[in-house]
């Protein structure tokens, strides 16, 4: 409640272009709840729409704080800047709290100082490797106008991914392994959801409530694995999808039309309605 007070103090109408040049490359800018987040400058992608409207993926942030409640355990599979940790650190409150992994060096800084920034370093632990299928190091490639496109490299990628990047990789499940349940992850790693999904086995079995909120996309993921077989190892664990639509609405998925989706974002929830 406190927490949502605050946010609510801090709206204020926003100024079109508003934001702050700080040199090196990094502008400083308020999200539209009020929360500092530090932007590459050179990113086409999110950071034009963090300045100009203070919002990222708005239908994302519905329904994270639509499921978010204060105390709950959360983890997030690819942070990136921060925009949807800053989201979920405030719908959990100081009671609850936040893994989140993120390898790009590139936006790593900028996310350990808007952490700090918004004084979310009790409530956030920042993990930093990524998370997979198997424990080991791996080779990423990324777009360098692109800050959100760092991804598992693979032999197919476009030609305009010419930054690569070593990085350790972890399980979800020996990274959580002391963690009874979780009650949310959230996951964009374009294309690497069902690796990781694959590698918290242990972790979706403890944890009975567990909603997922992920980015999909069968053409990312189909360079990573058979796509129609995720889909039936995601039913046959309970689990049931629903589409989010751009107006924050959930449409029901059948497992059958999952491998034949556009690129969306989906919610899995167990007996979901």
């Amino acid at each position: 409640m406190f927490d949502k007070l605050l946010s609510l103090l801090r709206a204020r109408p926003r100024v079109r272009g508003g934001w702050y040049y700080l040199g090196n490359g990094v502008g400083l800018a308020l999200t539209h709840f009020g929360r500092k987040i530090f932007l590459p400058a050179s990113d086409d992608g999110m950071t034009p729409d963090i300045i100009l409207r203070g919002q990222w993926e708005p239908h994302v942030e519905a329904v994270l704080r639509r499921y978010l409640k204060p105390g709950m355990r959360v983890a997030e599979v690819g942070a990136n800047i921060g925009f949807h940790t800053l989201v979920m650190a405030e719908a959990v409150g100081p009671t609850g709290h936040i893994d989140t992994f993120e390898p790009y060096p590139k936006v790593l800084p900028l996310l350990r100082r808007t952490l700090a920034a918004n004084q979310f370093h009790r409530r956030v632990t920042l993990h930093e490797v990524a998370i997979l299928d198997q424990a080991g190091e791996v080779r990423f490639a990324a777009d360098p106008t692109q800050a959100g496109s760092a991804h598992l490299a693979i032999p197919v990628a476009a030609a305009n991914y010419t930054e690569g990047f070593a990085t350790p990789a972890l399980r979800l499940d020996d990274a959580l392994a002391d963690l009874p349940a979780l009650d949310l992850l959230r996951m964009d790693v374009e294309g690497t959801e069902g690796l990781a999904l694959r590698g918290a086995t242990a972790l979706i079995a403890r944890s009975p409530r567990l909603v997922v909120v992920m980015e999909w996309s069968p053409i990312m993921l189909a360079p990573r694995g058979d796509v129609a077989e995720l889909s039936a190892w995601i039913t046959g664990l309970g689990f049931r999808a629903r589409r989010i639509e751009r107006n924050g609405q959930l449409t029901p998925v059948s497992p059958s039309a999952l491998s034949e989706l556009d690129h969306c974002d989906l919610v899995l929830e167990r007996n979901a309605s």
